[in-house]
C-alpha cells in the first residue's frame, strides 16, 4: 500500500510544480495591481514577508493538494494542516501589529492566484464543466476554512 501510486481527482497529479505556477501568476498581479503600495506589506520586515510568503506558499499547496486528493482521509489531514497554516498566518499577523483587516485583506490578495492556478491547469487539459466547477468549489471551501482559521487565531493572538 505504501508504495502505490496516489490517485489524484482532476488530474492535479499533472500540476507541475503549482508553487511556480502561482508564483508566475503573483508576479503579474503584483505588476498589475501593486504589491508594495498596499498598507499590511509596509508594515512588516523583510522577514516577516518572507516568513509569510513561505507559510502563504505552504498553505496555498495544501489547499491544490487537497483539491486533487481522491482518498477522504488524506484530504481531511491537507485541510487540517491548511488550517493550522491559516492559525500561525493570523496569530504571527496579530503579533506583528496588523489588524484584522489588513490581514484579511493580504490573505485574500494572494487568494486569487491560487484559484486562478488550479483554474489555468484544468483548462490546459479541456476539463469538463463539471469538473472546473466542482474544483474550484473545493478549492474556495478549502480556502474559506483556512480564512475562519486565520481569522479566530488573529483574534485570540493579542
Amino acid at each position: 500500500m505504501i508504495n502505490a501510486p496516489r490517485r489524484h481527482r482532476y488530474g492535479m497529479e499533472r500540476l507541475p510544480s503549482s508553487t511556480q505556477t502561482m508564483a508566475g501568476e503573483l508576479h503579474r498581479r503584483i505588476a498589475r495591481t501593486g504589491y508594495a503600495g498596499q498598507p499590511w506589506q509596509a508594515r512588516l520586515s523583510v522577514e516577516q514577508r518572507d516568513e509569510f510568503r513561505r507559510w502563504g506558499q505552504r498553505t496555498f499547496q495544501l489547499v491544490i493538494d487537497y483539491v486533487g486528493a481522491s482518498k477522504k482521509a488524506e484530504r481531511q489531514l491537507l485541510l487540517d494542516e491548511a488550517e493550522k497554516m491559516g492559525g500561525l498566518y493570523g496569530g504571527e499577523a496579530s503579533r506583528a501589529g496588523l489588524s484584522l483587516a489588513e490581514t484579511v485583506e493580504a490573505f485574500l490578495f494572494f487568494r486569487s492566484p491560487v484559484v486562478d492556478a488550479i483554474a489555468g491547469h484544468l483548462r490546459k487539459r479541456a476539463a469538463d464543466v463539471s469538473d472546473v466547477t466542482s474544483a474550484l468549489h473545493e478549492a474556495n471551501a478549502a480556502i474559506d476554512q483556512v480564512l475562519l482559521s486565520l481569522v479566530t487565531s488573529h483574534r485570540d493572538g493579542r
